[in-house]
């Protein structure tokens, strides 16, 4: 096992921004990732487990533990013939727009709504990502789940039940004891050209309307749970849109707020999409922290709401 020391971590995440981890290894096994948890035990130390890097702040101080970048990259194909449903197995590693790619080629819907979204499947079925407006999450797909429980080093599976999927959250999200190492996901016959289609036009808009050309982590907060009818009424006046699950979109709060192009240091709120904290060139996560503090206050004292981060903090 190549573990090394002092390895920076800005390279690794979508943000570009944090410092070393005390600790780094890649791991391409499972029984590498067994053989790292094992060096973890000995030294004492935190593990944190990085996928594709989307979705994370590192502090500029690091992580003193032990990083391990899962390449866990394999992905098999099972197609049932005569039946409507096939099962598409992926290690946690796999990217998880060549997943949707591949799942189109082969014929298959149900993921299109992932188009254009970083990071990997392990960190997607972790967090249950997904696209509110094309109304598609990972729970939708996901049949079972294989992790390692750090524990007590055992391999164990989640049907979808156990995975206790909720907006933006899971078990696994819940403990972090809990290694995800594959998921098994359920998807549906469909119509090659049409997915290939939707594909382009939910490419096309998510460059329109996201920040494409400053490192970020994908979306900063959660959409809140909003119960201010008044409030409601005036989101689907100004926006012609209805709300979802009583939830009102972060990014319109923000930019009601007056925030869309704020700075703080290297750090703005996206001109293009006011949920896109990025990085301008030499953003630090101080820049960052605070700049997401400033946003959380004027959104408070605006609307009486209390905005909380999607990206997960490391190192802090």
């Amino acid at each position: 096992m190549n573990i090394q020391e002092n390895i920076p971590l800005a390279p690794y995440t979508t943000f570009k921004i944090g410092g070393p981890a005390r600790f780094f290894c890649e791991a391409k096994s499972e029984e590498k990732i067994l053989e790292a948890l094992k060096f973890a035990r000995e030294k004492n130390l935190s593990v944190f487990v990085l996928g594709g890097g989307s979705n994370v702040l590192v502090s500029d101080k690091g992580f003193d533990g032990l990083v391990i970048k899962i390449k866990l990259s394999a992905w098999r194909l099972y197609l049932h013939d005569g039946d409507s449903i096939s099962i598409l197995t992926c290690d946690a590693g796999c990217v998880l727009s060549k997943i949707v790619s591949e799942s189109v080629k082969a014929g298959l819907t149900g993921l299109e709504w992932a188009a254009g979204i970083p990071g990997t499947i392990g960190g997607a079925v972790r967090g249950n990502a997904g696209a509110r407006a094309l109304g598609g999450e990972m729970a939708d797909a996901v049949e079972s789940v294989k992790v390692l429980d750090v524990d007590d080093l055992q391999i164990k599976t989640y049907d979808l039940r156990m995975c206790e999927y909720e907006y933006r959250n899971s078990v696994f999200k819940q403990n972090s004891n809990l290694i995800i190492l594959s998921a098994k996901l359920k998807l549906k016959k469909g119509d090659k050209a049409a997915s290939e289609k939707k594909i382009q036009e939910i490419l096309t808009k998510r460059k329109e309307k996201q920040p494409m050309e400053f490192p970020s982590p994908g979306s900063f907060f959660k959409n809140p749970l909003v119960k201010d009818k008044k409030l409601i009424q005036q989101f689907e006046t100004d926006t012609g849109q209805k709300i979802r699950d009583d939830k009102i979109p972060a990014p319109w709060l923000i930019e009601e707020a007056g925030l869309k192009g704020q700075k703080n240091g290297g750090a703005m709120v996206s001109e293009k999409h006011a949920n896109f904290i990025v990085n301008t060139g030499k953003a630090t996560a101080e820049d960052v922290i605070t700049l997401a503090a400033i946003i959380k206050t004027k959104v408070r004292n605006k609307f009486g709401i209390q905005l909380q981060e999607e990206v997960q903090m490391v190192g802090f």
